[in-house]
């Protein structure tokens, strides 16, 4: 069985001592290929050079809610760069943060949003989208500012049915990842039981959000095979099933050549 990490920061300097051997550890647990995601211009800039120089490894460009006040238009030329260079193969993560006070609030984030998706409408591209606690504006500005042909990925879901719902009609796929394991999260599960199959993707979010089986550690790629298999079990499917089905929607998503 074979799948795909379709968000991990692998820039982040908890993965520096080993890095390497995380990849190898991911094509050892059958997570190959995986797709390192930008959050501000340093980190999209990383990403985009380590995917030019690996085969399996994608990258995304973008700039986080959270780094909204941070955000200077005349990078933008930069961004664009970095969003037509080989292997970047959506812009993202972005959205609306509404959970901290400090991130800067709508009249803040908003007008990031709208220039990162006209960004991608521009070159075509998926996004990969971060809502937390700011569902109704990043539906807003979706539904306002998006093209829904080019597709994209609510990141690390952990919404209601109504916000998937949505989300699914706006031609979004819904990314799962450790949450889906936690013991409190049986709320998740009853949504993600509800979103169809063939809208789902896998995701780590490492070095965040470790499945239950690794609560406290760093998550990496080769933890995905745990979250699938709670997927399985959410959906009463085989694994190989949940494995097939996730690896081509990732492919679908981000336009990947087959394995």
């Amino acid at each position: 069985m074979s799948y795909i990490d379709t968000h991990v920061h692998l820039d982040d300097a908890r993965y520096d001592a080993d890095r390497e051997a995380v990849l190898e550890r991911a094509k050892a647990a059958g997570v190959w290929p995986l797709v390192s995601i930008g959050t501000g211009l340093a980190d999209s800039r990383w990403a985009a050079d380590f995917a030019a120089g690996r085969q399996g490894i994608y990258a995304t460009v973008g700039q986080h809610p959270e780094l909204a006040k941070d955000w200077d238009p005349g990078q933008m030329p930069e961004f664009r760069a970095l969003a037509r260079r080989p292997g970047v193969v959506a812009v993202g993560e972005v959205g609306l943060d509404f959970h901290h006070p400090g991130n800067g609030g709508l009249p803040q984030q908003e007008p990031l949003f709208r220039a990162m998706l006209a960004l991608a409408r521009e070159l075509g591209l998926p996004v990969v989208i971060h809502n937390r606690d700011a569902a109704a504006d990043v539906l807003r500005v979706l539904r306002e500012a998006w093209d829904p042909s080019l597709g994209g990925v609510f990141h690390c879901y952990a919404g209601d049915l109504d916000t998937a719902l949505a989300a699914l009609d706006l031609n979004f796929d819904i990314a799962v990842g450790g949450v889906l394991t936690f013991k409190n999260a049986q709320a998740l599960r009853e949504v993600i039981a509800r979103v169809p199959l063939e809208r789902i993707v896998l995701e780590t979010d490492g070095p965040w959000l470790a499945p239950q089986d690794r609560r406290g550690q760093r998550n990496e790629p080769a933890c995905i095979p745990s979250i699938a298999a709670r997927l399985a079990q959410v959906k009463g499917l085989g694994l190989d099933a949940v494995a097939r089905a996730t690896t081509e929607n990732a492919r679908r998503l981000f336009r990947l050549p087959a394995a």
